[in-house]
């Protein structure tokens, strides 16, 4: 390899590492402010369900995270836990501009798990996990 492709490979490697530092510190912040979602319209699991025609619905509201390059955020949500603390190993995804979201076509009577990150363009790690069982069928 010539000195020239050594100097590439390596600028190149350094510049793709920065990146990921931001993303650790986004992840810090996203858990320091994040350390609980908190649900709109009641229930002891801190999400608001209803249930409608097309399935159940779930809001969620979080603190936003103070870091201006913040643009968005993801909520990962699926049937069965990420199992790990930070994890975004969910069924679904969901991304939103701002710290609230409504997640509707739910499954009746059916524990859902819920974490949110943190996007600036990278994905932060997820926020801690909340679930809650969604009401069952109308009549």
């Amino acid at each position: 390899m010539s000195t020239l492709s050594k100097k590439r490979l390596f600028s190149q490697a350094k510049t793709a590492c920065t990146p990921l530092h931001l993303t650790t510190i986004v992840a810090g912040l996203l858990l320091a402010t994040l350390p609980l979602l908190t649900g709109c319209g009641g229930g002891d699991s801190g999400v608001g369900s209803t249930t409608a025609a097309a399935g159940a619905t779930a809001s969620l509201a979080w603190n936003p995270v103070q870091d201006p390059s913040v643009i968005a955020y993801f909520v990962h949500y699926g049937k069965q836990s990420s199992g790990q603390l930070g994890s975004c190993a969910y069924e679904s995804s969901m991304y939103v501009p701002s710290p609230s979201a409504t997640i509707t076509n739910l499954d009746p009577n059916t524990v859902y798990y819920f974490a949110v990150s943190a996007y600036n363009g990278l994905e932060s790690s997820c926020s801690s996990e909340i679930s809650t069982v969604t009401p069952p069928p109308s009549a």
